[in-house]
């Protein structure tokens, strides 16, 4: 196998910041870019409805009366159950991942859950230079994903917003399907690019996340981890190491006995 192109700073990443980029295409049918185009008083209520939707929705996928409400913490003191996706951007086992699993045992528990998304690919030990296994591209959308996670910390709205990418993951990181899924989940995309583009930020996230994995012992994408040891491993189309099994009733009944007794 070829090895990956690699970049070592947003200049090499980034031509230019997406914010400074041209036009969305005239093609392609995303509804940002019909937005766009409307009058500043249409796009003013769009933004109101999107902050009261629920925040997993993705068209894509689900319709907004399959998501019941988020839970929230009962008791903030509690300690709360470790669980951290592995993934890459642009690689279908993710998307999957996010959408079979991920998401609908986070709408059921994710009161009880801290949390985490990482991303897998390489660090050169001698040049810091960053490569992932399906190229810059997948880079910068992972860039995107930890972006997201920092400016918005909440897992309702970084991991929504993670799988409504997902579900194009072909198009990553297309600045049209970018600000479309900033808009379903009511992310500020001039926040979001601020931290994608400014000096270091965003390739420093990304290089962190890489290390946490590989300190992990994470190849695979994508691997679930629950309390600190693997989990699930969804790859090549298929799950496998689930010893509890991997439909979304396993996991969250693990979830509910690790919270309820180790924790």
């Amino acid at each position: 196998m070829a090895s990956e192109p690699t970049f070592t700073d947003e200049k090499t990443l980034y031509d230019q910041p997406l914010a400074e980029r041209p036009p969305p295409r005239q093609h392609g049918g995303y509804k940002t870019h019909l937005l766009t185009r409307s009058i500043p008083a249409i796009l003013v209520l769009v933004a109101t409805f999107t902050l009261f939707r629920s925040f997993f929705v993705c068209q894509h996928h689900y319709a907004p009366g399959d998501f019941p409400t988020f839970p929230g913490p009962d008791d903030t003191s509690h300690p709360k159950v470790e669980v951290e996706v592995h993934g890459m951007s642009r690689c279908p086992d993710y998307a999957d991942c996010l959408r079979q699993l991920i998401v609908p045992t986070m709408m059921l528990v994710g009161d009880k859950v801290n949390f985490t998304l990482s991303f897998i690919g390489r660090v050169d030990p001698k040049s810091d230079a960053v490569s992932c296994m399906h190229g810059p591209a997948e880079c910068l959308g992972n860039i995107i994903e930890l972006c997201a996670a920092k400016v918005y910390p909440d897992p309702k709205i970084y991991l929504g917003f993670a799988n409504c990418l997902a579900s194009n993951y072909h198009d990553i990181p297309d600045r049209d399907l970018v600000e479309e899924c900033a808009m379903e989940h009511a992310i500020d995309f001039q926040r979001l690019n601020r931290c994608i583009s400014d000096e270091g930020e965003g390739i420093d996230l990304l290089r962190a996340s890489i290390q946490r994995s590989q300190e992990n012992n994470v190849t695979k994408s994508c691997t679930v981890r629950l309390a600190g040891k693997i989990r699930c491993i969804r790859d090549g189309g298929k799950w496998y190491d689930c010893p509890g099994g991997s439909s979304v009733h396993d996991l969250v009944r693990e979830i509910n006995q690790l919270y309820n007794e180790e924790y």
